[in-house]
């Protein structure tokens, strides 16, 4: 039964006391959970950001506008090769990237696509795989703003400590006022994922 503002000041002094304490603790335990979740995407602004040039642009695929945005670094030159991550089984670069179709064999050989990954984790194997055949001493890895903290720290695990790991971040929201909603989950949800995978790989 909810009580107006003259009934809460006719409660006896304890029982104030501890309605208004009870609103503290949950308040603290909001703001507790979201600093949480927020610390790894606020740290993540100190990563390094696009190089000069690099030997390759990684794109993990799943979020919408990070192929587009690979591609169009890869033209204007930010890296030699690009490979794209995790594309499913039966996709073709063509239904992917059709504007590739016009390019030439030499910068068309130059495009790559990997089928079998599944999650950031398998991005990041299938990755060293690539670094290693193709002895790359630098990257540049492209994702969603959201995915940026638990894709690093993955990667940045995975790979070999004297491989340079750049990063471009793609806002997947573009800046929708409607999808304020989306964009606060989606940050909130990768933010605790981030924190489960510090966890998850102390063993690996």
């Amino acid at each position: 039964m909810k009580r107006n503002k003259r009934q809460y000041l006719e409660l006896p002094g304890d029982r104030r006391r501890g309605a208004g304490s009870w609103f503290l603790w949950t308040l603290l335990a909001f703001v507790i959970i979201v600093a949480i979740a927020a610390a790894p995407h606020l740290l993540s602004r100190r990563l390094p950001g696009l190089p000069d040039s690099s030997d390759a642009i990684i794109v993990l695929s799943g979020g919408g506008g990070r192929i587009p945005e690979g591609y169009k670094l890869w033209k204007a030159g930010a890296a030699w090769d690009l490979y794209i991550l995790g594309t499913g089984r039966s996709a073709r670069l063509s239904q992917i990237l059709p504007e590739t179709d016009a390019l030439p064999d030499w910068e068309y050989s130059r495009i790559r696509i990997e089928r079998w990954s599944g999650n950031t984790l398998e991005n990041a194997v299938s990755a060293k795989g690539i670094v290693e055949e193709q002895k790359y001493a630098s990257i540049i890895l492209v994702t969603s703003d959201y995915h940026v903290p638990r894709a690093y720290y993955i990667f940045r695990r995975v790979l070999s400590s004297d491989i340079d790991i750049s990063v471009v971040r793609v806002n997947t929201e573009r800046n929708k006022f409607s999808s304020a909603w989306r964009w606060a989950r989606r940050h909130f949800v990768e933010g605790w994922k981030y924190w489960g995978y510090r966890v998850l790989m102390l063993w690996e």
